[in-house]
């Protein structure tokens, strides 16, 4: 990762870059993009820039805006990272940092096409049945399904556009500029001699948003913009002009089919692995088999997992909090309370009563 890159994780975080506007100049010029402060904002175009510490992984479920996925926290420790929103011109740019292992399932968005780019992992990285290094470009159709699973430290990029925005920047590219191209899931492995500067490209721009510098005319941001898409597009460009293609397996169908039947029942009920295998006419082997490929945990730990992900997410909630530990428990199918607790603590750094506590205490 390159140095610019780095410095995107250390850096302290606001909830505004409002308190910059004293510490730097507007420039004048707009050469080379017109990078500078979106400090004065009253009839600017400069790119809105909002920015959020996440505390736990629920805070992840907009990971790119308008989004609304599930998280599951799939490992211990504390959920800990960063999120940055931007709007650039008519382009959304979404960024964030976060550990430790989760399972992210939704729509991106509804309306628009969402391209994105891990800019770096400390472990592996899947969407759908793609594995994904750093420098990978994966483009998310609109209002289709992602479903992703991160180990380690992430880092991650993406833009959201129309598909004809799309079809329009790609000029000179006949394959990308049919609208039809962008409503396919696809992953396309950038070259290795191309993935740590793009990678820094990136990183180098989201850099100078969250410190506070964006262009402040019209030419700026149209460059900013052009340069941004063009660093996401250039990696669909280099797979699909070598006609490189992968195919999705069936592993991934078959983990949310079970996600979908789980997601069925009543709320509460656990459903055993038996009942999975008969209503999905599946083996237990293939199901298996299904999930280890998927998310790298068999079924039945990968559920203990989403029932204690939605015990941890009642207990956040300062309305669901009264309800007390015990009964969250046993709502959602932990009748031993003792293994509960000490499962609750390996997985999320803290007994579930400090969760509640900090509810309780701290309302969001």
């Amino acid at each position: 990762m390159s140095a610019a890159g780095e410095g995107l994780r250390d850096r302290p975080m606001s909830d505004s870059l409002s308190e910059h506007s004293a510490e730097r100049q507007r420039s004048n010029s707009c050469e080379d993009g017109g990078l500078a402060l979106p400090g004065v904002r009253p009839n600017s175009v400069a790119p809105e820039v909002h920015i959020l510490r996440l505390q736990t992984a629920e805070d992840l479920r907009e990971a790119v805006r308008g989004a609304d996925l599930k998280i599951v926290q799939l490992a211990s420790g504390k959920f800990d990272g960063h999120l940055m929103h931007a709007q650039i011109g008519s382009l959304s740019l979404s960024t964030g940092d976060f550990g430790p292992d989760i399972r992210a399932r939704g729509v991106m968005n509804q309306d628009m096409v969402t391209i994105g780019m891990m800019l770096e992992s400390s472990g592996e990285v899947s969407q759908w049945d793609f594995e994904v290094v750093p420098g990978d470009v994966i483009v998310f159709p609109k209002s289709v399904e992602q479903e992703g699973r991160f180990t380690g430290h992430s880092r991650y990029a993406t833009i959201t556009l129309s598909e004809e925005a799309l079809a329009d920047f790609a000029a000179g590219e006949p394959i990308l500029q049919d609208p039809k191209f962008w409503t396919k899931i696809s992953r396309f492995h950038r070259s290795p001699s191309l993935r740590t500067g793009a990678c820094g490209e990136i990183a180098g721009k989201i850099e100078k948003l969250r410190g506070g510098a964006g262009p402040h005319c019209e030419a700026g941001v149209s460059y900013l913009k052009r340069s941004l898409i063009e660093a996401f597009i250039s990696g669909i460009v280099d797979e699909v002009s070598s006609e490189r293609y992968d195919k999705l397996f069936s592993g991934a169908k078959l983990v949310r089919d079970v996600e979908d039947y789980v997601d069925g029942v009543e709320i509460g009920r656990p459903v055993h692995i038996s009942e999975l295998c008969s209503a999905l006419t599946v083996s237990r082997r293939t199901l298996h088999r299904a999930f280890q490929h998927s998310l790298g945990l068999g079924p039945v730990a990968y559920l203990r997992l989403r029932r204690l992900a939605d015990v941890h997410r009642m207990l956040t909630v300062a309305d669901a909090a009264p309800a007390g530990v015990t009964q969250a428990a046993l709502d959602y199918g932990f009748t031993d309370l003792g293994r509960f607790a000490a499962f609750y603590k390996r997985i999320f750094g803290e007994v579930p009563s400090e969760t509640r506590h900090k509810a309780m205490s701290y309302p969001r």
